[in-house]
């Protein structure tokens, strides 16, 4: 299904794509959020239809019927109208909630989050869903700001597994000790009743790898002994290998040299202050592989607490 969401006031051509479909746009009938989809091509594996207007309170739902052939199993799949966080008409014509305010989203409302940055919001109380759409630059970052986000028999979706976010979010939580609790979740936090909750960022490979060669303290150079798809400018870990734990360390990456793809050369954006141990001991014709673990801390989706 291409796209998955639509505006409330409809027009939205939507492509459904499977097997054993019929040429024949007689015989379709494509009803959503029971609203009647109208179909303006098909072949035997795709059908297209543009949505009509959907006003109220109703809750997502698909259906696709064939005459002489049935249902389509739709895969559990669902075509969602939204209002878009940016339309005015979303909020009843009035302003977007400003500082401090909360915001509520009933059963049958799908908020979709298409702004760069919100004020910091009080709580966002969730009974429908609420979608944060990914902007097609994968560099662009938007920030998402609350006290308190409360999914109540609802729907939140930061990508899915099959639909990852694309671009960066940063979801930061408000608040401190001597914020009131919400019964049973407490504060600063996403509480989950009955509900989904979808957070799915860009797929990296790999997270943890670990060191090829010993690294010294005093060096800003480390070699790895997997490929990465690691770029400069994020974030690494670089694991302690002495009995004192706290010698682990976080730098960024500076440059990175893959001319050997299975021994990459990260150049960091400062020395370590402590040695990292890489190497393989024999004892007999045993062996122990002994290596400090590298990570990648850069994500394009954040979610943390303020500081």
């Amino acid at each position: 299904m291409n796209p998955r969401y639509g505006t409330v006031t409809g027009g939205t051509s939507v492509t459904f794509t499977g097997t054993s479909f019929t040429t024949d746009m007689t015989k379709y009938s494509i009803v959503i959020d029971g609203r009647t989809c109208a179909v303006t091509a098909a072949t035997t594996t795709s059908v297209t239809c543009t949505t009509d207007k959907r006003p109220g309170l109703i809750k997502s739902s698909l259906e696709i019927f064939i005459d002489g052939m049935g249902l389509v199993s739709n895969q559990d799949k669902l075509f969602r109208y939204v209002s878009v966080w940016s339309d005015d008409t979303t909020w009843g014509g009035e302003f977007a909630p400003m500082y401090g305010e909360s915001v509520y989203v009933p059963e049958g409302f799908n908020l979709y989050v298409d702004v760069d940055r919100t004020p910091e919001l009080n709580l966002i109380m969730v009974e429908g869903s609420i979608i944060f759409a990914p902007d097609a630059n994968p560099d662009h970052e938007r920030f998402f700001d609350a006290r308190y986000i409360f999914l109540n028999n609802a729907y939140m979706e930061v990508g899915t597994e099959e639909f990852p976010y694309t671009s960066k979010l940063t979801i930061t939580m408000h608040g401190n000790i001597s914020s009131p609790y919400l019964p049973i979740f407490g504060n600063k936090c996403i509480a989950v009743k009955k509900s989904t909750l979808d957070m799915h960022g860009i797929k990296r490979t790999p997270t943890w790898t670990v060191l090829n060669d010993t690294a010294e303290a005093g060096s800003s150079v480390i070699k790895l002994n997997q490929a990465v798809d690691w770029v400069a400018g994020e974030q690494i870990a670089i694991a302690s290998t002495s009995y004192n734990g706290r010698e682990g360390e976080q730098r960024t990456i500076k440059s990175i040299d893959k001319t050997n793809p299975n021994i990459p050369v990260i150049t960091l954006d400062r020395p370590l202050d402590y040695k990292h141990f890489a190497k393989t001991e024999w004892y007999g014709g045993d062996y122990i592989d002994m290596r400090a673990e590298v990570g990648l801390l850069t994500r394009n989706i954040k979610y943390r607490g303020d500081p």
